[in-house]
């Protein structure tokens, strides 16, 4: 079934007036839920006026389908990517983990794992959350960085202690700082460079599907 959706906007100044007409055409595609595939014309967006299509629901099929795969945990209202390798990174968690644990609004993963499936978290692959800490919300947002935190710690009821970051004149500081050491935390925590982690992540896993693919030929 296809439905339409027209939208409007007249600006008039005195005798003078302009009216620009916009239209979206959104076709429902099934999929588990209800899919929305979007098909606009850029140039038409390029006219239209800011603001217009704020409440158009523009969801694509693949973004749904992306959020899908998450496999949501029940009460979980954010989702942080969490290097289970990193010794200070883990500390943090744990005592996220203990605040969290009678509420279970963080859904905790681990991307050290063997079993990580980006798939499963909005394709974020191995090598782009180990530049910088990620963490999913349940309509798919990525965020990065030090808004990661301020969201994980307001879950837990320390919102407080990253509070000055919500002025973008601390954040931007506070994210610059972040990014320094996030940088150089596998060196500084007495591993390897991020280069060389990345790299043995590749073999481990080119070696894996040479396995399986030995075995299915068996």
């Amino acid at each position: 079934c296809r439905v339409l959706v027209s939208a409007s906007r007249t600006s008039s100044c005195r005798h003078d007036a302009r009216l620009t007409h916009a239209r979206v055409a959104l076709a429902s595609v099934p999929c588990a839920g209800l899919c929305v595939a979007v098909s606009v014309s850029r140039e038409l967006l390029a006219r239209l006026p800011p603001g217009l299509l704020d409440d158009v629901d523009v969801t694509t099929a693949a973004e749904t389908d992306l959020v899908a795969a998450m496999r949501w945990k029940d009460g979980a209202v954010i989702r942080m990517l969490h290097d289970g390798d990193c010794p200070l990174c883990e500390r943090e968690v744990n005592m996220l983990k203990q605040r969290d644990c009678e509420n279970g609004r963080i859904d905790f993963v681990d991307i050290a794992s063997p079993s990580y499936d980006p798939s499963q978290n909005m394709n974020l692959e191995y090598e782009q959350v180990m530049s910088t800490i990620h963490a999913i919300q349940p309509d798919g947002t990525v965020i990065t960085g030090i808004p990661v935190f301020r969201e994980l710690y307001e879950q837990v009821g320390l919102g407080w202690v990253y509070s000055l970051t919500k002025n973008k004149y601390v954040g931007a500081a506070a994210d610059r700082v972040y990014d320094f050491w996030a940088a150089r935390r596998t060196q500084v925590t007495g591993r390897e460079s991020l280069e060389v982690l990345l790299a043995r992540r590749k073999l481990d896993e080119a070696g894996r599907v040479a396995c399986e693919r030995s075995k299915s030929d068996d």
